[in-house]
């Protein structure tokens, strides 16, 4: 009798170590979204070191913001090969897993009118890594600091509450600018789908890179690639900080600090 209940002790302690373990992968981003907000209230995050890498997107997470939204390139050339720029397969868009931080990764597409929504958006219920709410005002209006960006523009394909599709970005990131001539992340997918509308023959190979630097949940920008496949009246290749003016922002957990 010892024996069996013996046995039937262990097999429960198996059975709840499963069960425990899968209920942490699951809420893995949730876990990591509490230890992070607890240990990271400091205005700047720690430096951890990882291995070399001369990538440019290695390159990017480098650079820093100060001031300045868009950053060009490789002479605004995309890095696109001849068969990514093929169109067998007509307009298709592929996202990327997350990764263990839940953190969305690159998103690909070949853009057409054909895949562009009709429908009005709905309001987004995904809470993307870092995301809090934190209200400014900017010459008399009240603005967010973030927002909930889309990796590949709700207006071009209709994707909208999607998880792998939405990073948090600032509204200087990601909303046209209204008070100085700078770009973001609006202008670029205005520009893409403008042209898109104007021919339904119209193609256009698109790639949305967010560039994190080491494990912080909100990315320092995106690289954007755009190359229209039957001419050149789309290519960029750029990268869109993903800063604010008069914040600094804690790109590990997401706080930040109004500075002005």
């Amino acid at each position: 009798m010892a024996i069996h209940r013996q046995a039937k002790l262990r097999r429960i302690v198996i059975v709840g170590s499963i069960l425990g373990a899968g209920l942490a992968f699951y809420n893995r981003a949730a876990i990591v979204e509490q230890v992070f907000d607890t240990a990271g209230s400091s205005k700047a995050a720690p430096e951890i070191k990882n291995t070399v890498d001369t990538s440019i997107q290695k390159q990017l997470s480098e650079l820093s913001y100060t001031g300045q939204q868009v950053h060009t390139v490789n002479n605004n050339q995309p890095f696109f090969t001849a068969d990514e720029l093929k169109i067998d397969n007509g307009a298709v868009q592929k996202l990327s897993r997350r990764d263990w931080l839940g953190r969305p990764q690159v998103a690909n597409a070949m853009l057409n009118k054909s895949l562009m929504p009709s429908a009005k958006r709905e309001p987004l219920t995904v809470r993307t890594p870092g995301y809090k709410v934190y209200r400014f005002n900017d010459n008399g209006r009240e603005k967010y600091l973030y927002n909930r960006s889309h990796l590949i523009g709700y207006q071009l394909t209709g994707l909208n509450n999607n998880s792998r599709n939405l990073i948090t970005g600032t509204v200087a990131f990601n909303a046209t600018h209204s008070d100085d001539n700078q770009q973001s992340m609006e202008d670029f997918e205005n520009q893409i789908a403008s042209y898109l509308r104007a021919d339904s023959t119209h193609y256009v190979r698109y790639r949305v890179t967010p560039i994190y630097r080491n494990i912080e949940r909100v990315p320092r920008g995106v690289e954007i690639e755009a190359q229209s496949v039957k001419d050149n009246a789309i290519r960029l290749n750029v990268y869109i900080f993903n800063g604010q003016p008069n914040w600094q922002i804690n790109y590990y957990t997401g706080s930040a600090i109004h500075t002005n």
